[in-house]
């Protein structure tokens, strides 16, 4: 029997990158999986592409939003009378600047609405179908960014991805008794897609690239697959008496 039959599991921001990988993690080990994103045809396409292997359904909504959270839960047990997963994985600096100066106030709210608001809004909304089902798994994903300084993200990002984790721990703790586990996952620098491929190739000198990997004692950058087997072992009894637990997978780059 594999590690998640029968389960449902909605990951958000999943019609690409590391989104994505999680989504087939957890398909591979028998999670009905529905996908999320702002993109209709993005994500349409990719569930489009991994129904020929799982059961895949998706959802469109921007989690930043309220009315577009609540739809997206409510179709996700409506379609399948329950969710036993969620995993917030919808974020990341969302093209805006790094570097203080430049950072606008719209940039500022863009970057903690969808990364930490977002995680809120849809924890709320799944924790109250969770009770009902006696019980789940929240996997929510923080940042090396969010625990230490990151060549490739800015102060919003920082910012987002440290309330992350509070977010995440004061939530284990009040849903606990209600056999929900809520954990953290902080990856390091993981070239996810053609966006963080220019951040940290194009946008830094070879210098920076050499340094910023001799300060990982593994001397590599991590793949989306370390990733997505974080998310599966959370995702699953294995980690039962896991929470608000924070896996640091980033190569021991940061060791917190």
């Amino acid at each position: 029997m594999r590690k998640l039959d029968n389960k449902v599991a909605l990951i958000t921001g999943s019609a690409g990158g590391l989104g994505r990988e999680i989504a087939v993690g957890l398909a591979k080990e028998g999670a009905i999986i529905v996908l999320n994103d702002v993109n209709e045809t993005l994500v349409a396409q990719t569930a489009e592409e991994l129904k020929e292997k799982f059961e895949v359904d998706y959802v469109i909504g921007d989690v930043s939003k309220k009315s577009d959270a609540l739809a997206m839960v409510d179709q996700v047990v409506k379609r399948f009378g329950k969710i036993d997963i969620l995993v917030n994985n919808a974020g990341g600096s969302l093209h805006t600047p790094r570097v203080l100066e430049d950072i606008e106030e719209e940039d500022w709210d863009k970057v903690l609405n969808v990364n930490l608001k977002g995680t809120f809004l849809l924890s709320q909304i799944a924790v109250k179908y969770m009770k009902e089902n006696g019980g789940g798994k929240i996997i929510n994903m923080s940042s090396i960014g969010g625990r230490t300084s990151s060549l490739v993200t800015g102060v919003a990002y920082a910012a987002a991805k440290g309330g992350v984790i509070s977010f995440s721990r004061r939530l284990a703790s009040e849903v606990g008794p209600f056999g929900i586990n809520v954990n953290i996952i902080a990856p390091g620098l993981i070239i996810s897609g053609e966006r963080m491929h220019k951040l940290f190739y194009e946008e830094n000198s070879q210098e920076q690239q050499e340094r910023v990997i001799n300060e990982i004692p593994s001397r590599t950058l991590g793949e989306k697959e370390d990733i997505a087997n974080a998310a599966v072992f959370l995702a699953s009894d294995e980690s039962k008496y896991m929470n608000g637990a924070v896996l640091d997978v980033n190569g021991g780059r940061f060791m917190g």
